[in-house]
């Protein structure tokens, strides 16, 4: 009994013992758990602080990194500002400036050029194809915050200077493209602002780009065309134009719609294109181009003016009115008629009873001898005449005391020459009846001045009237409806000049015409070669068919071109005025102006504000123009259409109403017409052939006569790109620059 006591008290024994033992390990396992978990939850905490000090951290480095790189984008925008003048000076560079941006320093900021520049094919971007002079550019920025955090960018570009006559088109403001006649034109197209694309015959064989819009409009009135097409170079079709920024407005599916029908060779501000850079300083007014020299022209203005860079500045100055005969340093009367390839210049003054004159004849392709017996010469001079052939370029004309005409007339067939492509002649004609005296000219003249730089030859005064004639009254002008009073630039006489004198090389012409506010000045002989009683100053290109060298002629008044323009022996050429016509080979100035019997009542009436009577009764008749060639880029000014008929606020109702008068005459009229353009009947339409490149940088001054197509009828044109201006060393003397800047790279620096 004891015994089984003692054993049952031992059993409870070993129970609480093993209960004591269970409990102790659960605290330890409950104390191990807690310690895990509080080890866990320190590391979790610990991690949560890390994350949020990395973030933070991380945050601050990101801030300081947008910093660094907004600094690149701003210099990148002074870069473009500073190329506006197609060059970028080392002062331009140093001037580039990082933004204030709160918070944030600039530590190290510098923009600076990477090798010298050089000319090279355009290989990015929209004006790919191009040639330009690209100086590359490398923008570093170092950026930091008050908390020491730093981050740099170095940003690499290139800075292009694009010869703006690359383009086949460009214009500064709207483009309007509506032809009726059959237009097709290579070359690049591009403005700076909208493109307005209507027409029933017009194709483009290249890339027409533009920061704006592209409308499928016109821009005067509702009137859509679906004869516009564009070249797919991939597929070597040319595509109908059926949308445009307004019926795609989004940009994504503009871009997808343009390469998928033209392999995106029209490209708007859908595709991100950026505006191109006229070369002035900002600011200056696109017109300053063709402006005369002016005191307060800065370095910027200097470098791009045409006036700035001429080789031969011509001054005529029609507040300084002198007898022809004191400016020609007389060299007699002129010539009443000059036509044809070859010179003829008299040695001595023609006149009534002169006698012996002796006259020389000469051709850029001719040497003296080669006037020999297979050049046919005839002379009429009433009482004495000659027909036969010559022996040397000098020959000698007998002008007799009762002679009322004198004319000489050469004649050349190419067949005799191996380097004349085609039969060349001259003529010249003198009116005796009407003179008096020895010959000399007492007519009104402006002075004439030629300044040319040091190592060039200046022309002597009878050369320079020889080269450069006077006008009064030249030809009235049906669009501005006025009587042009005309500088004739001879290109024939100056390549005669000029010869194979390379210090008499004329390469830039400018001509600044000094013109008085009104007439109140003039005596009453030279008012009466008003007859309209304003003055309107003009220079016109005459005998150009070839070019004696590459050349380019300014100014910035109206240009005018009578006849083939540079169509032999085809040169680099360029004519820049404040508006440009061109007159066909059939142009005549005694039928495009008032007969001596119209004006016979005007001597003596004609004074400030009073025109001749007779003259504004006189009513102009159009005349029938010839097939016309001119090769030359044209930069000049527009009239624009005021406003889209689309467009709230404009007084246009998208009729018809609003055309004449109010249309600007679009691309297609931009070199002007003043001729009916057709043959016998007027579905024959006459061609005028034109290679070069048509840029207008702003609205003309001065030639602001509106279209209304009742003063021409348009031509076929067969107009299309020059493709030499692809060549750098054949551009035209002069030609300015565009500056685009184009982003090549972009890396963070450590």
């Amino acid at each position: 009994m004891a015994n089984d006591t003692m054993r049952r008290g031992s059993r409870r024994e070993r129970t609480a013992g093993r209960l004591t033992d269970s409990r102790g390990l659960a605290l330890v396992a409950t104390l191990l758990v807690l310690t895990v978990m509080a080890v866990l939850v320190a590391a979790a905490v610990r991690a949560s602080m890390t994350t949020v000090r990395t973030s933070g951290m991380e945050y601050h480095e990101a801030r300081v990194f947008y910093a660094a790189e907004a600094g690149a984008e701003v210099a990148l925008s002074q870069l473009k500002l500073a190329l506006q003048d197609g060059y970028l000076s080392d002062s331009e560079l140093t001037g580039i400036v990082p933004p204030t941006l709160e918070e944030f320093s600039f530590d190290s900021f510098s923009v600076q050029r990477i090798d010298t520049a050089v000319v090279e094919e355009i290989s990015d971007g929209p004006y790919s194809g191009l040639w330009a002079l690209t100086q590359s550019v490398e923008v570093y920025s170092l950026a930091s915050d008050p908390a020491a955090n730093m981050s740099g960018v170095v940003l690499a570009a290139k800075a292009q200077a694009i010869p703006i006559f690359q383009f086949g088109v460009f214009y500064e403001e709207d483009l309007e493209a509506t032809n009726g006649p059959p237009m097709t034109f290579a070359g690049r197209v591009h403005s700076n602002g909208d493109i307005y694309l209507s027409s029933r015959n017009a194709w483009y064989m290249e890339m027409i780009t533009t920061p704006s819009k592209v409308i499928h409009n016109r821009k005067d009135r509702n009137l859509v065309y679906d004869g516009v097409y564009v070249f797919n170079p991939v597929t070597t079709d040319s595509v109908a134009l059926d949308f445009d920024s307004r019926t795609i407005p989004g940009a994504e599916a503009f871009k997808a719609e343009s390469w998928a029908k033209f392999n995106a060779q029209l490209r708007t501000d859908a595709f991100d294109v950026d505006s191109l850079r006229l070369p002035l300083p900002p600011g200056v007014p696109a017109v300053e181009l063709i402006r005369p020299r002016e005191t307060d022209d800065g370095d910027a203005e200097k470098s791009v003016k045409f006036a700035w860079n001429a080789d031969t500045y011509v001054t005529v100055d029609l507040t300084d009115l002198r007898r022809r005969e004191t400016v020609c340093g007389g060299a007699g009367a002129p010539p009443d008629e000059v036509t044809g390839e070859i010179v003829i210049i008299q040695h001595s003054p023609v006149y009534p009873g002169a006698g012996w004159v002796t006259f020389t004849a000469s051709h850029p392709l001719l040497t003296c001898d080669e006037f020999d017996s297979r050049v046919t010469l005839r002379i009429d001079g009433d009482e004495w005449q000659f027909d036969g052939t010559m022996s040397t370029c000098t020959f000698q004309a007998f002008v007799g005391d009762a002679a009322d005409i004198l004319e000489i007339e050469i004649q050349i067939e190419s067949d005799w020459y191996t380097q004349l492509a085609d039969d060349i002649f001259g003529k010249v004609v003198w009116n005796l009846d009407e003179m008096t005296g020895t010959g000399s000219d007492p007519t009104p003249w402006p002075n004439l001045t030629v300044e040319r730089p040091s190592g060039l030859q200046v022309p002597s005064a009878a050369d320079a009237c020889r080269i450069f004639q006077w006008d009064w009254s030249a030809f009235y002008d049906g669009r501005e409806q006025e009587l042009k009073d005309v500088l004739n630039i001879d290109v024939t006489e100056l390549a005669s000049w000029s010869g194979a004198d390379s210090t008499r090389a004329a390469r830039l012409i400018y001509v600044e015409f000094v013109v008085p506010p009104n007439i109140n000045t003039y005596s009453q002989e030279a008012a009466d070669l008003i007859p309209d009683a304003t003055v309107d100053p003009a220079i016109r290109l005459i005998r150009g068919s070839s070019l004696p060298n590459p050349m380019t002629v300014a100014t910035e008044w109206p240009v005018y071109v009578r006849g083939n323009y540079n169509n032999i022996n085809k040169q680099s050429a360029a004519l820049a005025g404040d508006g440009i016509t061109i007159l066909s080979n059939a142009w005549d100035d005694g039928i495009n102006s008032p007969s001596g019997a119209v004006l016979a009542s005007c001597p003596g009436t004609i004074s400030q504000g009073n025109p001749c009577t007779a003259y504004e009764n006189w009513n102009w008749v159009r005349q029938n123009a010839a097939e016309t060639t001119v090769n030359a880029a044209v930069l000049a000014g527009h009239w624009p259409t005021p406003c889209d008929w689309y467009d709230s606020g404009c007084p246009s109702d998208g009729t018809s109403t609003y055309y004449q008068n109010w249309y600007g005459g679009g691309i297609e009229n931009f070199p002007r017409f003043l001729e009916r353009w057709r043959g016998a009947s007027n579905s024959d339409m006459v061609i005028c052939r034109y290679r070069g490149a048509l840029v207008s940088p702003f609205t003309s001054q001065k030639t602001t006569g509106t279209w209304n197509g009742t003063y021409y009828v348009p031509p076929q044109r067969d107009w299309s790109f020059d493709t030499d201006f692809r060549n750098p060393r054949l551009l035209p003397p002069g030609t300015p620059n565009v500056g685009y800047v184009l982003r090549t790279a972009m890396r963070e620096a450590f």
